[in-house]
C-alpha cells in the first residue's frame, strides 16, 4: 500500500529541522569568476536577487482570534521565512559573490510575536550581518571557515524554532496516526492500480487521470488524481500538470493533501525553469503560493484550534525548505534531487536506459 510522505512525518513530528549546505572547499562550486555586488539581470528577464529585502512574511488573509495557537502558527510561517530567506541569501555569496549584508539586515523579526522567538531570529540576523563579507576581494579565501560560522548562525536558530513549536506542544499524535490520516486508500481503494500507470506513460493514462480528477466530487481525490496526472509525460518541461496544480491551490479548498500538491507543483516549474546552481530560482513565487495553502489550512484550525492533524498539515508545509543552491545533488541546484524523490520512477527511466545500452553494449 503506497502512502504520501511517511518520512517527512517523522521529520514534523521530533521538530527537525532538515537543510543543506554546500560542500566546503570544493573548486566545481566556484565557476563565477567576475563577481559583483548587484543584482544579476539580464534582458530576457533572467534575474537573480536577494530575499530579505523582499516581503516574505505570512499574512493571514482573514481576521484571526488572539487564541495561543493561531498565534503560534503566524509565528511558525515567519519564523521558518526568517530562517530561509537569511539562508539563500547567504548562498549568494558563495555563488556569485554578492554583498548581502544589508539586505539580510532588512529581515523583520518584528513580525514574530513570541518574545524568545523574535530575539532567537534578530540574533540570527544580526549575526549573518556580521560575518558575511562586505568586500568582494576576499571572496574564497575563508569560505569553509566562513560556511562554519553560516551553519552554527542557522542551525542555533532553527533548533530553538524547532524546539518551541514541536508538534508535541499541541496535542497527540503518533507517526502511525498521520499515516491513517494520510491513507490514499481510504479516497482511492484501487490505489495500486492507479500507481502502477506512472509505469504505463500513455495519452490514454493522461485522459483518463484527467477525467478521473475532473469528475469526482471530493476535493482529496481530485488533488491525488491530479498529482498522479502530473506523473504522466513526467519529463515534459513545463508540465502541462502546473496550471492544474496551481487551480487547485488558489481553490480556496482544504485538503490534506495540499502540501504534497504544493511540492509537486514547485518542483516542476523549478526543473523547467532551471535545474542549475547559476540558474533563476523563483522562491518568493513559490512561497507566496505556500502562503496561500497555509491561510487554507488556518481556517481550519481557527474553527478548531484543537486539531492537531490540521496543525501538523500547517507546520509541515510551513516549515519545509526553500529550494536552494546548494544541496546533495553535486550538479545543480536542490530541485533535481526533490524531484527524484517526488518522481522516484524517473530513478527507474535511468535504471531501464542503463539495462537497454548494456543489453546493446553486449549485442554487438
Amino acid at each position: 500500500m503506497r502512502k504520501f510522505i511517511l518520512g517527512v512525518v517523522a521529520i514534523i513530528l521530533v521538530g527537525i529541522v532538515v537543510v543543506s549546505l554546500p560542500k566546503q572547499g570544493k573548486e566545481e562550486d566556484k565557476q563565477v569568476a567576475d563577481a559583483g555586488v548587484e543584482p544579476l539581470e539580464g534582458d530576457d528577464g533572467f534575474y537573480i536577487g536577494t530575499l530579505s529585502d523582499k516581503d516574505i512574511y505570512f499574512k493571514a488573509d482573514t481576521v484571526l482570534p488572539d487564541n495561543p495557537v493561531i498565534n503560534d502558527m503566524i509565528d511558525v510561517a515567519n519564523g521558518y521565512a526568517i530562517l530561509r530567506a537569511a539562508y539563500c541569501d547567504a548562498e549568494l555569496w558563495f555563488r556569485f559573490g554578492m554583498v548581502v549584508n544589508n539586505e539580510i539586515g532588512q529581515l523583520k523579526a518584528g513580525t514574530i510575536k513570541d518574545a524568545d522567538i523574535r530575539l532567537a531570529a534578530e540574533q540570527y540576523v544580526r549575526k549573518l550581518v556580521l560575518i558575511m563579507p562586505v568586500d568582494t576581494a576576499k571572496r574564497n579565501e575563508t569560505d569553509s571557515l566562513l560556511w562554519d560560522q553560516v551553519w552554527d548562525a542557522y542551525k542555533s536558530f532553527a533548533d530553538k524554532l524547532s524546539s518551541r513549536f514541536s508538534l508535541s506542544h499541541y496535542g497527540q499524535i503518533t507517526e502511525r496516526d498521520v499515516q491513517k490520516y494520510m491513507d490514499i486508500e481510504q479516497f482511492i481503494p484501487n490505489d495500486d492500480s492507479i500507481y502502477n500507470l506512472r509505469k504505463q506513460q500513455s495519452e490514454e493514462n493522461e485522459r483518463y487521470l484527467k477525467l478521473m480528477a475532473e469528475q469526482t466530487p471530493s476535493f482529496d481525490r481530485e488533488c491525488l488524481y491530479t498529482v498522479e496526472y502530473a506523473h504522466q509525460r513526467r519529463h515534459e518541461e513545463p508540465h502541462t500538470a502546473i496550471p492544474m496544480l496551481e487551480t487547485l491551490m488558489k481553490s480556496g479548498k482544504f485538503s490534506r493533501y495540499l502540501h504534497e500538491v504544493w511540492r509537486t507543483w514547485r518542483v516542476l516549474k523549478q526543473v523547467a525553469q532551471s535545474p542549475s546552481r547559476d540558474g533563476m530560482i523563483l522562491n518568493l513565487e513559490y512561497n507566496q503560493m505556500r502562503y496561500r495553502c497555509l491561510n487554507t489550512i488556518l481556517k481550519l484550525i481557527v474553527k478548531n484550534p484543537k486539531d492537531i492533524y490540521a496543525i501538523n498539515d500547517f507546520c509541515f508545509l510551513a516549515t519545509y525548505d526553500n529550494i536552494t543552491r546548494y544541496s546533495e545533488f553535486m550538479f545543480g541546484n536542490s530541485a533535481p534531487l526533490e524531484h527524484m524523490m517526488l518522481f522516484p520512477e524517473i530513478l527507474e527511466d535511468s535504471d531501464e536506459d542503463e539495462a537497454e545500452d548494456e543489453a546493446g553494449e553486449s549485442d554487438s
